[in-house]
């Protein structure tokens, strides 16, 4: 990553080329992530309520990670915006986490 100025402060600088390809991959496999977690979590401990709470803390570390690695995005690649289209949105994410949780 190249460094850009920043009101006297070196700020790395990331190109929309690198960042491009994580993502479209993650708006492309995203649905189909967090069912397998589900299916992971839930097949893996038999008892259900912590197989629960286990799945909404870990579907709760996901969309935390996501969430900076859009500020991170936002904030350190400058022509981020022509890639906002391929970004999935945070309510779309909740939206999805719901469906497997009725604790969220």
């Amino acid at each position: 990553a190249e460094k850009a100025p920043n009101g006297g402060a070196n700020q790395p600088k990331v190109d929309v080329a690198q960042v491009r390809p994580l993502v479209e991959g993650f708006a492309g496999s995203w649905k189909q992530g967090i069912d397998q977690i589900n299916v992971n979590v839930m097949g893996s401990f038999h008892n259900m309520k912590n197989g629960m709470e286990i799945l909404k803390r870990t579907l709760t570390q996901l969309l935390l990670y996501y969430t900076r690695f859009l500020d991170l995005i936002k904030r350190y690649c400058p022509d981020s915006a022509v890639m906002s289209r391929d970004m999935v949105n945070i309510p779309s994410i909740i939206a999805e986490i719901k469906k497997y949780s009725r604790t969220f």
